[in-house]
């Protein structure tokens, strides 16, 4: 991510963080630039904790169709 953004990526904002178990679900906002494409939206991101580390996540975009252009999908 980094790299194709040029070290541009950046969650901007992370709000709210709900946990159930081992699933915790954050509300975030996250921006980038890449190749004179601009990203800027709200999401979801849902991971899994093992012990410290997280051991799975899901990503949900408002936009998907926006993020799958911008990374190139």
């Amino acid at each position: 991510m980094m790299e194709l953004s040029k070290g541009t990526f950046a969650i901007t904002s992370a709000d709210h963080y709900m946990a159930n178990g081992d699933w915790v679900a954050i509300t975030l906002e996250f921006a980038g630039d890449a190749d004179g494409m601009k990203l800027k939206q709200p999401g979801v991101d849902l991971i899994r904790v093992a012990g410290s580390q997280i051991v799975e996540a899901r990503l949900f975009s408002s936009d998907q169709k926006q993020e799958d252009a911008f990374w190139g999908q």
